[in-house]
């Protein structure tokens, strides 16, 4: 069922559990299915993700038609989300289409900026009860082979703090070292930021990046109060690779569908672990 992420996330911060939102590159059907019906067979919310930048061949519109369809036929709550909207603009453009829950993210910016330009989005997107994610401490990214490539972006706990005195999301992603992109080897993850802010605000965090992270910091990072954490390069990756696991087991039979089922019911098998490692089974 379609719901906003105000609720799932306000239970899973109150739980000690988070949410997966799983990013679902521009409304692949194959890649909607399994995180769907994953999530109805785990009995667990869940948040299909869209990048602005992976709508681009399917269509905005298409990505929330898709998303909606598939989340009315499942019983659990479903939240259909736009993560990094970059402008005022795009974010009034997903709302318009429908989406149940906005990230906007400008860490870019400086922290007067940042507060202003969200500020602008929570107005418009809270006067239909829609929930704003933003995020302070810009996230890093790393090339194929693991190193960073971009800023760091572990953020200042006295900028946290400033920022939530003057803008009132409904969560934040807080940078704390982590990346979009595969991590090589061990991972410098400041946990102990979000224990500092966690001093001064009951919102609910926001982990980014998790992909490759290990396990343990992933529990403690929840343990501090994160209730979504995002899953993209993983998913993207394992799809790709299941699929060229059919082709070359012949699984299609000269037919594409046969060989989506087969990536899509290969895939819904990894989103069951990520909701596992999030703690959010039968938290529907």
């Amino acid at each position: 069922m379609l719901v906003t992420s105000k609720e799932m996330l306000t239970k899973a911060y109150e739980g000690k559990y988070a949410v997966p939102a799983i990013n679902t590159q521009g409304g692949t059907y194959d890649i909607i299915r399994a995180v769907c019906l994953a999530a109805e067979e785990m009995n667990s919310p869940i948040i299909l993700a869209h990048y602005l930048s992976t709508g681009e061949y399917s269509g905005h519109d298409w990505f929330y038609e898709t998303a909606k369809w598939m989340a009315e036929k499942v019983s659990v709550p479903v939240a259909i989300h736009l993560d990094h909207g970059d402008t005022f603009e795009h974010c009034v453009e997903m709302l318009n289409y429908g989406f149940t829950s906005i990230m906007y993210d400008g860490s870019k910016y400086s922290l007067e900026e940042n507060i202003r330009r969200t500020n602008e989005v929570i107005k418009v997107a809270h006067a239909i009860d829609i929930p704003v994610e933003a995020e302070i401490g810009e996230l890093a990214r790393l090339d194929d082979n693991g190193n960073i490539t971009e800023c760091s972006n572990i953020a200042d706990v006295d900028n946290v703090k400033k920022y939530l005195e003057s803008c009132h999301p409904d969560s934040l992603a807080i940078g704390i070292g982590n990346a979009h992109g595969f991590y090589k080897g061990p991972v410098d993850i400041k946990v102990d930021i979000l224990r500092q802010c966690r001093e001064f605000t009951d919102i609910p965090f926001v982990l980014h990046g998790c992909t490759g992270m290990d396990e343990e910091t992933v529990k403690k990072s929840i343990e501090y109060g994160v209730a979504k954490i995002n899953f993209g390069t993983q998913i993207r990756y394992q799809y790709v690779d299941y699929v060229r696991q059919g082709l070359k087991e012949k699984v299609d039979q000269g037919h594409a569908w046969r060989l989506s089922r087969y990536a899509s019911d290969k895939l819904k098998d990894d989103v069951k672990k990520l909701i596992l490692l999030a703690g959010s089974e039968n938290k529907a």
